[in-house]
């Protein structure tokens, strides 16, 4: 095991980890303290290779010992699964208001094109034009910011939860 890519968890007792022992067939069966933990310690490590997981556990709580990786793997899968949808819901809405920004982009060129040719040149006109530029600007900011930088922190949670869905995760009971 490469000591770099490892996450070492000391629990007390099965509850720091896992919500309820009895709810290990649910999706998301860890702790949001554990899951926070285990996350920010994974966001530290390098992000290729596999990431192994060491889980020292009371011997009072020996019975739980083949149920953990499991439900880490669940719970990890869930997110990632959850975070999929996120990263598409994000792409679609990023593109339906994009082709409505350009619509309207259409729109205001349009209009600008009108108010040149039905109004002499003066200050009111290169008010109007100029107003319709930033309006245009402003229209398409939030498209291609969804399309070009939101995306992005939600696949980096998408390969992290990947990798942790399939961390190699060890139990080691402690005798003490």
């Amino acid at each position: 095991m490469n000591g770099s890519l490892e996450i070492k968890l000391q629990l007390l007792n099965i509850n720091e980890l896992l919500r309820s022992p009895i709810s290990l067939y649910r999706k998301r069966t860890l702790k949001s303290d554990a899951e926070d933990f285990i996350v920010e310690e994974a966001e530290t490590l390098p992000r290729k290779g596999t990431i192994n997981m060491k889980v020292h556990l009371a011997l009072s709580e020996v019975k739980y010992k083949d149920d953990i990786a499991l439900a880490i793997h669940r719970h990890f899968c869930y997110r990632r699964e959850q975070s999929q949808k996120k990263f598409k819901r994000v792409l679609q809405y990023g593109w339906r208001i994009l082709f409505i920004a350009l619509g309207l982009l259409a729109v205001i060129f349009s209009l600008t094109e009108i108010a040149l040719h039905l109004i002499p040149d003066n200050r009111l006109v290169l008010f109007i034009r100029e107003s319709f530029i930033i309006l245009g600007w402003v229209a398409l900011w939030r498209p291609l910011e969804l399309l070009l930088y939101d995306w992005y922190p939600i696949k980096t949670n998408i390969n992290l939860y990947y990798r942790l869905e399939h961390s190699n995760v060890q139990v080691i009971i402690n005798e003490s």
